[in-house]
């Protein structure tokens, strides 16, 4: 009982965002008379916040070392300046403009880095003079300006749906498939994960 008890909180105080979501979830759900959740309006929401679900992904990196990185938000806009100059301007292949523009982010990024890690200058510091730097950049390299159209090719990365291989259906069999398969996959670590928890963790 001890054990289950134990595991009860752990969870609790490891999911408890994302069970703050989901009661958040609910309450706008009924709120709006179940608009909320619906396919089109959760792939709006995915779609408009997929550029902060990236940022996300590599700011926990730099959080989990116990540092912070203010430039983020600037350095994204300078190299989406950069990329939208090579492929609006120098009519560039969106393929190789996005490896390029992935190359510049990281050589920012690792020049940063080498200004904390090395130099031993507070990550707070570095990023904030990034932050400075990189937006006066970008006002620099567009003059102001906002520059399109992007390539059709381009826009499919972030407006493009996944084939549909039942022929136009009302459901995207495709996608079906793949969210089975992932959550299964992640039922599965999580069973595992939890298997070697109960083994090792509380027969001590």
């Amino acid at each position: 009982m001890g054990a289950i008890t134990e595991l009860f909180k752990k969870n609790i105080r490891q999911y408890g965002m994302i069970i703050a979501l989901i009661f958040i979830s609910i309450f706008f759900q009924i709120m709006t008379d179940g608009i909320l959740l619906k396919p089109l309006n959760v792939t709006n929401l995915i779609l408009q916040n997929s550029y902060i679900l990236v940022l996300a992904i590599g700011m926990v990196l730099v959080i989990i070392t116990g540092h912070i990185d203010l430039s983020v938000g600037s350095v994204a806009a300078f190299i989406g300046a950069l990329s939208a100059i090579m492929m609006v301007d120098m009519k560039m292949n969106p393929v190789l403009a996005v490896i390029l523009s992935l190359l510049m982010g990281a050589l920012v990024g690792a020049w940063q880095g080498f200004w904390v890690a090395y130099i031993k200058i507070p990550a707070f510091i570095v990023t904030l003079a990034g932050m400075l730097l990189f937006r006066g950049l970008t006002m620099i390299v567009l003059n102001g300006q906002s520059i399109a159209p992007f390539p059709k090719a381009f826009q499919k990365i972030s407006s493009g749906f996944l084939p549909d291989i039942a022929g136009g259906s009302s459901l995207n069999v495709l996608t079906l498939v793949i969210g089975v398969i992932l959550s299964v996959l992640v039922v599965y670590q999580e069973y595992r994960s939890r298997q070697i928890t109960l083994k090792y963790g509380f027969e001590q």
